[in-house]
């Protein structure tokens, strides 16, 4: 299904609801109000407070490759169930999240795979320079940093430059590789342990240094621009009758209207959708991290650790190590035993770092399946759309979503080929179960 194949025309869509106050849903409303929208930015919390407070703060250009890999079926389970492992289930979630799990191993093969990873590239990789344009506009430009990142291994066979599919993928959609090995690699980031003797420097990407503090400075430039904020917590839609009219939002404290709805929801979306015929397989990809307020040190590029599946950043709040992808519902209690984990991680990698003023966090972040968000609209409702379950990437993916979005609402040309993104690939009827 072609993205602008049904919503309303520009001169039809008078008034859009954004739900979501997030990076995703910040940027939707930007970009829709730019088009003259009059445009709401409904949220029950204030702009920035989920998954954009806590995020590593990585635009990932090159992030290209999915969860799901060929191979991952021969000890996959083995990983999901250990409590240490980078992917694992929440088990007071498994009738939810092994159907999720059963889906993304479906999808873990080589030709899907190279589908996926153009599918990400084309999403993902002007993530720099809009976010670039954006935090100027914003008047928050220093808050972007396009530096390569650094990616290592414990072990110094770790990296699979030549036959790795990872690795593959991410050179053949651009990506600069360069192999830091002994010396090289301890003058580019001296802080990092000795244990780690080989590295890949990789770019072009960038990180922003306050996750949190760039979504609110873009909230600020959507409220200057004129979109409004309103604190309610959606409940349920109901769409026109006929296919034609306006949306009904029925919100906690107060009912809504509007000739377009965006859900930017994360990993809350599920639910709103189901009654309007689209059972979205999406769960929440749980993240954690631990923030250092004092870590005497500063880092010279973002630092993953391949094996571990996790960043580590340098930002104006500490030195913060971020990851993991926990597999469950959004709602359930956080395990901090993943905090735990992160932080002996983080003492690992940086054994003369001060790792004593740590704060802990944990974001549900929106993931689906196939690792491709979904972005359009609800097949058979034109005037609902949905942007979300970009996983870990949602930051990444926020400037391009929302412009996207705007560009399908207003029956603009999208510049790629949108289909790859569309919520129509999960069709299936809720209304019967």
């Amino acid at each position: 299904m072609n993205l602008a194949s049904q919503p309303p025309s520009a001169s039809s869509a008078r008034t859009a609801f954004v739900v979501g106050a997030g990076i995703v849903g910040i940027c939707c409303a930007i970009e829709l109000r730019r088009r003259g929208l009059a445009v709401t930015l409904l949220d029950r919390l204030a702009p920035a407070e989920a998954c954009s407070a806590g995020n590593a703060g990585i635009l990932a250009a090159h992030g290209v490759v999915p969860i799901g890999l060929p191979g991952l079926h021969a000890h996959g389970a083995a990983m999901l169930l250990s409590r240490d492992s980078p992917l694992v289930l929440r088990l007071g979630s498994l009738h939810h999240a092994v159907p999720w799990v059963m889906r993304m191993l479906r999808s873990a093969n080589e030709p899907q795979v190279h589908r996926t990873a153009t599918a990400m590239k084309a999403l993902y990789g002007s993530t720099v320079a809009r976010h670039q344009a954006l935090a100027a506009e914003a008047g928050v430009p220093e808050l972007i940093r396009a530096q390569p990142g650094l990616y290592v291994h414990p072990e110094a066979n770790g990296i699979d430059l030549a036959g790795g599919l990872a690795w593959q993928l991410r050179r053949e959609h651009g990506a600069q590789i360069e192999v830091l090995e002994g010396a090289a690699l301890r003058e580019a980031e001296p802080a990092l342990s000795p244990a780690y003797t080989r590295g890949v420097r990789m770019g072009p990407m960038a990180h922003t240094v306050h996750p949190q503090r760039l979504a609110r400075a873009y909230a600020a430039l959507a409220q200057r621009l004129g979109v409004a904020v309103v604190r309610d917590e959606l409940r349920a839609l109901q769409p026109p009758a006929g296919g034609s009219g306006p949306v009904q939002l029925l919100a906690a404290h107060q009912h809504h209207t509007a000739d377009v709805v965006v859900l930017a929801t994360g990993a809350w979306t599920a639910p709103l959708v189901r009654p309007l015929g689209l059972k979205l397989p999406l769960l929440a990809e749980r993240g954690y991290h631990v923030t250092y307020a004092d870590p005497g040190l500063e880092l010279n590029h973002v630092v993953s650790d391949i094996a571990a599946h996790v960043a580590v950043t340098s930002m104006e709040p500490g030195l913060r190590i971020a990851g993991t992808e926990e597999i469950g519902l959004a709602d359930a209690p956080p395990d901090w035993r993943r905090a735990e984990v992160l932080h002996r991680l983080a003492q690992r990698m940086f054994p003369g770092a001060r790792l004593t003023q740590g704060s802990r966090w944990m974001g549900p972040r929106p993931g689906l399946p196939d690792s491709l968000p979904a972005i359009g609209p609800v097949p058979g409702v034109a005037a609902v759309w949905v942007a979300g379950g970009h996983g870990h990437l949602g930051l990444t993916g926020a400037p391009h979503t929302g412009e996207l979005v705007a560009r399908g609402v207003c029956g603009e040309p999208l510049g790629l080929a949108p289909g790859a993104y569309s919520p129509s690939r999960f069709m299936g009827s809720a209304r019967s179960r």
